[in-house]
């Protein structure tokens, strides 16, 4: 069309739009390649960027493995009280008390024992063949009844004068724990008439970068997402060989029967100091960290208000000036960690669950560390037309003492 009368539809600002325009195809005008489809030259990162849990760990330095298997042995607190699992009535001196409790390897004779009550008796005798214990009382003195249940406390062993030998021996009981090393890895490949292209036709300056840069993200992420919920155990891969796969923190807390509880926002505090509380194996006053998703860190600095404190580590290299809540025998890191909400990392129980974490107790593990780089091709005297570029690690946990990390479900 070159000459024409006005007025005319075809020719006017409503048809006058780039190829692939959105308004095009939504209201049916047309299209023409002489107008310059606008695309911004950069494309923007919308991915999360919260890795609290990695720049944590890399506080540490890694423990090398020789294996994909380990093992690791801890000294825990080497005292426990019994429980009774039959009843007695009262016993008056010179009277004794027998019952049943439900562990005599860790009992002796001679040591005063204290009943939920507070008062106190001295075990007299052990029979090993009806799991039964004989105990005095105090002289001049009594010992209440027995129930079913009843927890007992051990107060000290005591001795005579003039006697021979010993009543009460030590030996400290070993708890063996174990994991394996996971491989992990992960590539992205390029044809080298499609790398041609993107590299001197590309619509985006940075689409080759940024696409490596979010290769490496996705790595970061397997390896924080198996921090948290690995599962320890064995699989099969496509090529039919047998995996090591590592244990995260959550499972291992589970099969340790970490302290946890579930809680309401009207009970949250109570719940986490609860928890707080019963995970306290470190030094008064020590530093531990409260992993959770904005959201329930919010409601947690809500109820605390004031409360709240900043928190400086020594360490240079990660300045994350947290909140954190000082309850005196600990003081406790809210840490901001919405990936706890990604549904394609974790199942939706974690976007509720606060995670009281003793840092100190877990270290990376690694047969290697972290390797990366690119494979060759045509160009260097193979026969592929194609590179891969590739990162690869071997990744597990060695995690001290599950009972001192703790987690709070939370009912919104």
């Amino acid at each position: 069309m070159s000459i024409f009368s006005l007025p005319n539809n075809a020719l006017t600002n409503e048809n006058l739009n780039a190829l692939a325009s959105q308004f095009a195809q939504d209201t049916g005008a047309d299209e023409t390649n002489l107008i310059q489809r606008i695309t911004n030259k950069v494309i923007f990162d919308a991915a999360p960027q919260q890795f609290f849990d990695l720049k944590l760990l890399n506080m540490q330095e890694f423990l090398p493995s020789a294996s994909d298997e380990f093992f690791y042995d801890e000294m825990g607190y080497q005292r426990t009280p019994f429980t009774a699992t039959a009843a007695a009535g009262i016993a008056t001196d010179p009277a004794t008390q027998t019952f049943a409790i439900n562990d005599l390897d860790d009992i002796s004779v001679d040591t005063i024992i204290i009943y939920p009550n507070n008062q106190k008796g001295i075990v007299r005798t052990i029979n090993t063949s009806t799991s039964e214990i004989t105990v005095a009382p105090y002289t001049g003195d009594s010992v209440p009844a027995v129930v079913i249940g009843d927890e007992f406390a051990k107060l000290s062993p005591v001795e005579g004068d003039g006697i021979e030998g010993f009543s009460q021996y030590f030996r400290a009981n070993i708890v063996e724990r174990f994991n394996f090393v996971q491989i992990l890895s992960k590539a992205m490949r390029f044809g080298r008439a499609e790398l041609h292209k993107h590299q001197n036709a590309g619509t985006f300056d940075n689409y080759l970068s940024d696409n490596k840069r979010a290769m490496m993200r996705q790595f970061r992420i397997d390896l924080s997402n198996v921090l948290w919920n690995g599962e320890r155990g064995e699989v099969t891969v496509a090529g039919g060989q047998k995996a090591k796969t590592a244990g995260g923190v959550f499972p291992l807390m589970v099969q340790a029967g970490s302290p946890n509880a579930s809680a309401t926002l009207a009970s949250l505090t109570n719940a986490f100091e609860d928890i707080t509380l019963q995970t306290e194996f470190n030094e008064h006053g020590a530093t531990r960290f409260a992993f959770a998703t904005n959201r329930i860190i919010l409601e947690l600095s809500k109820a605390y208000k004031d409360d709240k404190t900043r928190y400086r580590p020594d360490d240079e290299i990660a300045k994350l000036g947290l909140n954190m809540v000082d309850i005196g025998s600990s003081k406790i890191v809210l840490v901001p960690f919405d990936r706890f909400k990604d549904t394609a990392s974790f199942p939706a129980a974690f976007q509720n669950r606060i995670m009281i974490m003793d840092m100190e107790t877990i270290r990376v593990k690694q047969m290697w560390g972290e390797t990366s780089g690119e494979t060759l091709a045509r160009e260097d005297g193979i026969a592929k037309t194609f590179k891969d570029t590739w990162v690869e690690t071997t990744f597990s946990i060695e995690f001290n003492n599950p009972l001192a990390s703790g987690y709070v479900d939370v009912t919104l």
